[in-house]
């Protein structure tokens, strides 16, 4: 299973399970992920504490294991250590939840009855990171046995992986539903222009509807994304897969992480030919900009993971 898929599926869950609201209660520039956190760290007692992590366990992303990781190397008092066995307790209980969820898939029968079920498990949140974490290994064991058996049970994983893909697409804000999309494409570089073409070229104004935003009657936006939606659902991206190998149960290499960002690096290319060819100057540098920090300082280490073309 190639790097980008594993790391772009852990992700993909994590941005469409939580959307940024005022119910977040945030503290100023804190992520949701640390502000949850926080929060339960603070709660005294243990069997209250249990609970909580339990129905808050789909917001503990990498910012909030990089909070708790923070407050543990730093020796601060508080629940700190207790709630990191609590996580620890809940994943292998979803671990174990995962692992029935694949059984019960693979044994759908039909593949129309397979897909109502992906459906039904995505919306319910039961495709969770640790069902991927199955699903990644069963893949992984499947590929690395040859015989026929496991080339058919593959052909199965591999449509459960892509029809869950699918459906956090759904869940997720455009920009970042066409980076992912286009990162389970990163072998298909003709499928890749005309998919970003699609979604970056603006429409023409005539074909502009009015919509109304905050009360006020405006022309829509130009484009199924703007560039710097789709640069910014990058950045983004590259921000939280940053910590990931600082979190042990999360399985990932340094090697798998920096060839998801080549990767990146590859789309961000790609799609600066298409705000080239449909948008002004002044749009394209600050395109271009908007995504120089974040490449600069690594493209030297980008140069051992690039794909043969």
């Amino acid at each position: 299973v190639c790097a980008c898929v594993r790391v772009c599926a852990a992700i993909m869950l994590a941005d469409a399970e939580h959307t940024h609201d005022e119910a977040c209660g945030l503290a100023c520039g804190q992520t949701p992920g640390a502000a949850i956190m926080a929060k339960l760290g603070a709660i005294d007692d243990a069997n209250e504490r249990t609970a909580a992590v339990r129905d808050n366990f789909q917001e503990c992303d990498d910012t909030a294991m990089e909070f708790l990781a923070a407050r543990l190397q730093a020796g601060d008092a508080g629940n700190w250590q207790a709630l990191l066995l609590d996580l620890q307790e809940i994943m292998q209980e979803r671990l174990e939840a995962g692992k029935e969820l694949l059984v019960a898939l693979l044994a759908s029968g039909e593949i129309n009855v397979l897909d109502r079920k992906v459906v039904e498990k995505v919306k319910s949140g039961e495709c969770d990171p640790s069902f991927l974490n199955v699903l990644q290994i069963n893949m992984q064991d499947a590929q690395e046995n040859a015989d026929q058996e496991d080339g058919q049970r593959l052909n199965v994983l591999m449509h459960i992986y892509t029809r869950v893909q699918e459906e956090l697409e759904k869940k997720a804000k455009p920009a970042v539903g066409l980076l992912h999309k286009l990162l389970r494409m990163i072998d298909e570089p003709g499928i890749r222009t005309n998919v970003l073409e699609y979604n970056l070229k603006p429409k023409p104004e005539a074909e502009r509807a009015l919509i109304v935003i905050d009360g006020k009657m405006i022309l829509e936006g130009g484009a199924l994304v703007s560039p710097m939606d789709f640069s910014k659902a990058i950045v983004d991206y590259m921000n939280r897969i940053r910590g990931m190998d600082q979190i042990d149960e999360a399985g990932f290499t340094e090697d798998d992480i920096a060839q998801t960002f080549e990767d990146c690096r590859v789309i961000a290319k790609e799609a600066r030919v298409q705000v080239e060819q449909f948008y002004e100057q002044t749009e394209l540098d600050e395109f271009t900009e908007s995504l120089t920090p974040v490449f600069e300082p690594i493209m030297g280490t980008l140069a051992s993971y690039r794909r043969p073309q």
